[in-house]
């Protein structure tokens, strides 16, 4: 077979594994960024519910889910934000994710468009107002919205696991379903806040990871070619 016929075999050959390369390392590239980009803070506000459809309210249409909560079950609040929480003032959230969950009724809330944070300075506490609005009945405003109201320590803004006390009682925590309808409340008694830098173990894992899978391939590549 003639050399300059090999010799120009052997270029195709070499840049086909390169752009099968480069290809692939771009692959693995954008997943990490993606990974890196879906890092979000989180707020979290628990407390137990004082108020179920077994007393009156209800029943529950538009989530029959909440027919399944009782009095006193634990409930949580978890909202995940881009960015970060670090001071006083009014933050719209509209794009976040909020979550209302009750384990061990099976049952959950997470239908919500515009969602506002609202801290507000108070001496040495802190004020804070969470209102959601839903995406489903006739409107916010007319009994479709999850409201939270309770008062931390200033200092405590950025921890985890402290101690809340509701405001707005009897009922710091609301929730309406179905136009007012059905109308869940709840107690207030803890607050978290992990920002996205305090929660790097599943990132972190993804990202060696992606650095592993990118030496792996260049490697692997390389050994191909020397044989």
């Amino acid at each position: 077979m003639p050399i300059p016929f090999l010799f120009g075999r052997l270029l195709q050959i070499e840049e086909a594994l390169v752009s099968t390369l480069l290809a692939r390392l771009l692959a693995i590239s954008m997943i990490c960024f993606g990974a890196g980009i879906a890092s979000a803070a989180v707020l979290t506000v628990s407390g137990q519910i004082t108020q179920s459809t077994d007393d009156g309210t209800g029943p529950a249409v538009n989530n029959p889910s909440l027919n399944n909560i009782h009095d006193q079950d634990a409930y949580a609040v978890m909202l995940s934000l881009p960015g970060s929480i670090t001071a006083p003032g009014m933050y719209d959230l509209t794009g976040a994710n909020l979550v209302f969950s009750v384990p061990s009724a099976l049952a959950s809330e997470s239908s919500f468009g515009s969602i506002n944070l609202t801290i507000s300075a108070n001496g040495i506490f802190d004020d804070i107002s969470l209102l959601g609005c839903l995406t489903t009945g006739s409107d916010c405003s007319l009994g479709n919205q999850l409201d939270a109201n309770f008062q931390i320590l200033a200092a405590e803004l950025n921890s985890q696991n402290v101690a809340a006390t509701g405001l707005d009682q009897p009922h710091p925590l609301d929730l309406l379903e179905d136009d007012g309808v059905t109308d869940l409340h709840g107690s207030i008694s803890s607050y978290s806040y992990t920002s996205a830098s305090d929660v790097p173990e599943p990132l972190s894992t993804v990202l060696v990871g992606c650095g592993l899978a990118a030496m792996g391939l260049v490697r692997s590549k390389w050994n191909r070619r020397t044989r």
